[in-house]
This record gives C-alpha cells, structure tokens and sequence, in this order.
C-alpha cells in the first residue's frame, strides 16, 4: 500500500470540489533528475542483479517520494455509504464499490493527479504511527490509524472507523518485491476485516499484487495483478481477478470479477455450490461497471471522475508524536521537496542507523518490543465465524496468512470487555491518538 494523500481544495461537505478527476495510463514525466542519470543507471545495475527482497536494497533518494509507506488514500464517504444496504446481495455490492476506490485512492491518485512517475515511499520505522481522518457533512468524521508493527519482515497495522455511519475495519498488510523482466514485482501479504454496528455481517477482504512497470524508461507506473476475494460471514463471495497489460495488444488497469453466493467451507474455483449473481468489469483507474445476471440490468460500481475526493486531516508535525510519519521523516522530506537530495540521503542514513542502535540496545537488555495499539490474534483462537471466513479463502489464496493484527479498542471486542490489554504498550494508547488540539488540513 502507497499513499495518495494530496490537499485538495474544501467546501462544506469536506469533498473536494475542483471538479472531475483525470486518470492516466502512464505517466508523461520522467522521475530521474538529468543530473542524476549515471545514479540510476548504476542502480539499475544493482537491482536487475539483485537476488533476495528488494526492499532490503537501499534506494537513492531522488527515487524516494517524501512520503511514508503507512500514509493512506481514501474515499470515506463510499465506506459509510456501505451502511445503507438493506440486503446481503445490495451490501456486498457496496462493499466491493468501497474497495476499488480504496485502491484507486492508495495506488494511483497522487500520480494521476500529477502526471509524474511512480516513486518509493519510506519504509517506515518500528513503531512509526501514521493517523488521519477525513470530515463529511453527512457522515461525520472518518478516522485512519496504522502502525508499524514489524521491521523485520515489514508488517503494518491498519484500523478506520466512522463513528457515526457505524462502520470499521481492522487488518494488516506485508509487501515483498522482486524484480522481475522489466517489472518490480510486489506480492502484498494480509488481510482486511470490516464491520458493521448495524448488521452482524462482516467481510474478509484480501490483497492483491502490485506491478511496477517501465522503471527501465525513469517513467515507472503501478498496475495490479493477481486475484482477490471479499467473502462475507454470510456466505457471500466477490471474486476480482486484476490484470496487467499484454506485451504488444490490450489496455493497462483492467479487472473483472463476480459475486456468487457460496454455502461451501472452501473455496474451489467455478465450483457448482455458487450461485452466480453478479459480473463486474472495467479499469480500476476509470469507470467499472456491474450487472446482475438475473435481470441483465447494469449499472456504475465505481468511477473515478465522478467521485469526489476528501481532504485528510492532519495534525501539524509541531503537535504530532515523535512516531508520527510526518515528524520522522519531516528532514527528509524537507530536502526532497527542495532537490537536495545529498542532504536527504544523509538524514535518511541518520533515521537509520539510530534504529539499529535501538535494536542493539533492546537485544542487549533482553527487552521485547510491543506495538502500541494494535495484537495478534491467530486464526486458530479468533472468533469462529472469522476463522471460518478465512479458511473459505486461504485455499486460494494463502497470501491472506494465518491470523491478524487486530486494533485494541475493536467497537464489538470493547463492548466485550474482550481485548487483551496485555498485548498494548507504549505511551500513546488508542484513546489519546486523536487529541483536540487544532489540526491542519495538508
């Protein structure tokens, strides 16, 4: 997951209102400085010999975007809208329409809106906090958190809530990248779980696949691959199934899919326990459209120039903890943002180098290092209903793993006085990570 965060211009109802969005196929920009040519192309050396994740390998900073790998893009009012459905078969619609905009707003609205190529985001530290949250006049505030729960293998936490509307979710994803041909190739590991107050329905979401293409040509652009499931606790499946553009013929960004309804413990492709009810097809990046295979009536799933945009919310670095992305990286950034990319290299290094300090010091004194606001629960001791969500999809795809991380303050698990409190540590608890002190919209 990469983030798309960019400020956007407000009206009353906390949507952007600059007019309609303009996706792009590839970018027209090259991200490589003239200067920093002979760099790149050493770089590229490196890389295309390069065995293990490359993740480990260390990028130069003009690839590097100014920005963390925990920041997030998003359209929260399709998330609440979610809570309208009257019905199984409207709801996961629904949900489905949330989780294309999701990726649209995480992988490609920052580089559609500014044309330029696909950059690296910092990967982030242990422990590193990203909070945000968005504000509509119909659905009231929409809150985001993510920590970075492990450094080695690179694991982040997600939690998002909107109070009002009654809708959230709690999950984790992994990235691992490889190169492969002419593409980075990253296989995201993790999962999603969304609730609703007013439905005991919920969904199991997966991850799919991420390509970064033409990195060759200093113009890199992100398409997706692989297949995904939402699967509901009500037997309801949404299969999508990503691909990336043919060699010589085709369009970049397109999926497809379907929703069928499924009574079996395990998913087995095309089985005759589903019932088909649903086809869906288009561009991730565009308009996606679905129709019911009873009736043949079709209509939008998702499309992204007629969706506004939110303005995220976010604490000023002066106000944030020493944890926060922005703070962090805040030098970083700073150096990037000017082309001074030999400074940002040497602030980069010195992040770096004080967590391995940190480690060292930790290993030494046997202390083990807990997130602050998120646990892992394995599948095996979760609630029956997840573990029998998950266990329908882990067949096809593994990806998905064998337990989550799961947000310490969960709305059902509070009310259940069910959260092991001993999982949390760390000076800020879930409570406090949003204060009232004046926020500003970036």
């Amino acid at each position: 997951m990469t983030s798309d965060s960019k400020s956007v211009s407000s009206n009353s109802s906390g949507r952007a209102s600059s007019g309609r969005a303009t996706p792009v196929t590839e970018p027209t920009g090259n991200i490589v400085p003239t200067a920093r040519s002979g760099d790149f192309m050493s770089f590229l050396k490196d890389m295309l010999s390069f065995t293990g994740d490359l993740s480990s390998m260390t990028c130069p900073s003009f690839l590097l975007n100014g920005i963390s790998l925990l920041e997030y893009g998003d359209y929260p009012h399709i998330l609440a809208e979610i809570t309208k459905a009257t019905s199984s078969e409207e709801r996961i619609k629904l949900v489905a329409r949330w989780f294309v905009s999701t990726l649209y707003g995480s992988y490609n609205k920052r580089v559609a809106e500014s044309n330029s190529g696909e950059k690296k985001p910092f990967n982030p530290i242990l422990g590193e906090q990203f909070l945000a949250s968005w504000n509509d006049a119909e659905y009231g505030e929409t809150k985001f958190i993510c920590e970075q729960v492990s450094h080695h293998p690179p694991v982040s936490a997600i939690y998002f809530e909107n109070a009002k509307a009654g809708i959230y979710g709690s999950g984790h994803f992994s990235q691992k990248s490889k190169f492969k041909g002419t593409t980075m190739k990253v296989v995201q590991e993790g999962r999603v779980t969304l609730r609703m107050k007013n439905s005991d329905e919920f969904y199991c979401l997966s991850l799919p696949d991420l390509n970064i293409c033409s990195i060759l040509s200093g113009k890199p652009f992100l398409e997706m691959s692989s297949t995904t499931f939402i699967r509901s606790s009500k037997g309801y499946t949404a299969e999508f199934h990503w691909y990336t553009k043919p060699w010589l013929y085709g369009e970049y960004h397109k999926f497809d899919g379907k929703v069928f309804k499924d009574a079996a413990a395990t998913f087995v492709q095309d089985s005759p326990t589903q019932k088909q009810l649903f086809n869906f097809k288009g561009k991730w990046v565009g308009e996606s459209r679905v129709t019911a295979v009873a009736t043949g009536e079709e209509s939008v799933l998702f499309d992204v120039q007629a969706q506004p945009s939110a303005n995220i919310i976010i604490k000023p670095v002066g106000e944030q903890s020493g944890l926060e992305s922005r703070r962090v990286w805040l030098k970083v950034s700073e150096a990037l943002s000017s082309g001074n990319y030999d400074v940002a290299s040497k602030e980069k290094t010195i992040i770096e180098e004080a967590q391995r300090a940190l480690r060292k010091s930790r290993a030494e004194a046997g202390e083990q290092w807990k997130p602050a606001m998120f646990y892992w629960v394995d599948d095996s001791s979760d609630e029956e209903a997840v573990k029998a969500c998950y266990t329908y999809l882990y067949s096809a795809k593994e990806s998905i793993g064998t337990g989550s991380w799961v947000y310490n303050n969960l709305p059902h698990l509070t009310e259940q006085s069910a959260a092991p409190s001993t999982y949390a540590s760390g000076t800020q608890t879930p409570s406090d990570a949003f204060s009232t002190a004046p926020s500003s919209v970036l």
